[in-house]
């Protein structure tokens, strides 16, 4: 009897340290998942700023100034978009006007940020019959305007915003925005596996191509095309209204590549991301204290917490940051380099057919504040596209389907990241249990040795 219970300390013993160290390093990894992408997205670390300018000759400045300041300053409080004066003597020397190959005609009015070109505003009638509330109309849609609203409401709730802005060609249209759907509802698949799982899955918003210069604002802050595009275009957008990742327009708009760019959304922003993905550029957009509140109580956290931006700027400052993101980027071999660190391996899959991403039974709503709670079948889009008119697009969504689930045998890196990350509630649960078994055995372990001593 005296040699089982010594060999059983002993076993205890063991059993003790293994568990011990399975737990100290399960609570390193779910400290180190404290942030996501998306996260990320909500904290403005460089108060990245626009540019109103207002380009008039210096002998009007002063009145122009008494006139348009009172409205502006009211207008554009708790925005991204400053007020700036410049005397049209002096335009040249502006980086905005440094390369212009016209005189400029003044008084102009721009929206300016460094590295844009400046987007010129016009007035609705001459500057001298302007009264006070046409000058608050017209600002106002410098930092709000009817798309800009419902991606606001949006982005605090749910994963992202696919945004796609229609181009001139109607069955174009109609591909992208399947493309955009099918995208979303096959990311709403793996979010419960990421390390921040959100409950409201990724949204499409659609720009008509009737809307496109009431959005001009937005979708030139975001780079995208907005003099008319003859081709559709799509961006994903994601926290306070930033841009993740490149610009897709025409044949680059497909579900594939709109899925690969929203699973970086969820990815933890400690693993090895390239960083200028988790600061593309943001839209011009009023975030007050009522937003701060909604940001605050969705996350978690306050993004205005300077502790809080301290530690982003700790974690972005660190890792790979090649210069990517620009309008004209495409993803292919980028977004390999993106998800480093993943790991490719052969699965046998035997007869067991693969599913078709095309049937995945979800279907984001576009262009709607909310998204519905029950998301209908893609299916039912399919059998909407059997007529002639939609015959291509269905065929060119099924087959862009079957390039996603022809890569799932390689274990794209996507999935491979995905996967490798089970939910945060998840691993509390295995600690929790962890910790009751090792203090179970310690217990056992202390009664032996103390009847062994008696």
């Amino acid at each position: 009897m005296t040699t089982f219970l010594a060999r059983w300390d002993r076993l205890g013993k063991w059993v003790a340290c293994l568990l011990g160290l399975w737990a100290g390093l399960g609570s390193v990894s779910l400290l180190a998942c404290k942030y996501s992408v998306r996260d990320v997205a909500f904290v403005d670390l460089s108060r990245e700023t626009f540019d109103f300018l207002t380009l008039v000759p210096s002998s009007q400045m002063d009145a122009v100034k008494a006139r348009l300041r009172p409205v502006a300053n009211a207008v554009l409080l708790d925005s991204n978009v400053r007020l700036s004066w410049l005397a049209a003597e002096n335009a040249s020397s502006h980086p905005a006007f440094s390369t212009a190959e016209h005189p400029l005609e003044s008084p102009a009015f721009c929206l300016y940020r460094e590295g844009y070109a400046p987007l010129f505003l016009n007035l609705p009638k001459s500057l001298s019959t302007m009264e006070d509330a046409e000058w608050w109309a017209w600002l106002e849609n410098l930092v709000q305007s009817p798309t800009r609203r419902v991606m606001e409401e949006q982005l605090l709730e749910a994963y992202a915003v696919v945004l796609v802005v229609e181009g001139s060609d109607a069955r174009e249209n109609q591909r992208v925005r399947l493309a955009a759907d099918s995208a979303a509802a096959s990311i709403a698949k793996l979010i419960p596996g990421m390390p921040k799982p959100v409950d409201v899955p990724p949204q499409v918003v659609v720009v008509g191509s009737d809307r496109i210069r009431q959005e001009s604002p937005l979708l030139w802050s975001l780079g995208l095309n907005w003099k008319s595009p003859d081709v559709p275009q799509a961006a994903v957008v994601l926290g306070r209204g930033r841009r993740l990742g490149p610009v897709l327009k025409a044949d680059e708009v497909t579900s594939t590549r709109l899925q690969e760019i929203l699973a970086v959304a969820g990815q933890d922003c400690e693993c090895d991301l390239d960083r200028s993905w988790m600061q593309g550029p943001m839209i011009p957009v009023r975030w007050g204290p009522d937003r701060e509140q909604a940001a605050y109580k969705a996350l978690g956290f306050d993004p205005e917490n300077p502790l809080v931006k301290a530690e982003i700027s700790r974690i972005l400052a660190r890792g790979k940051n090649p210069v990517t993101g620009e309008e004209n980027d495409t993803i292919g071999t980028e977004l390999d380099m993106l998800l480093l660190g993943y790991s490719e391996e052969v699965l046998e899959l035997g007869t067991e057919e693969i599913p078709d991403i095309s049937h995945h039974d979800a279907h984001i709503h576009a262009e709607t504040p909310g998204a519905p709670e029950e998301m209908s079948d893609v299916r039912a889009i399919e059998r909407s596209a059997s007529s002639p008119e939609g015959e291509e697009n269905a065929e060119a969504i099924h087959s862009d389907s079957e390039t996603v689930a022809t890569s799932a045998t390689a274990s794209t890196p996507v999935q491979a990241q995905t996967q490798a990350h089970p939910g945060i509630l998840r691993r509390s649960l295995v600690m929790l249990a962890g910790f009751c078994v090792f203090a179970l055995l310690g217990g056992i372990g202390v009664l032996m040795f103390g009847r062994r001593r008696g």
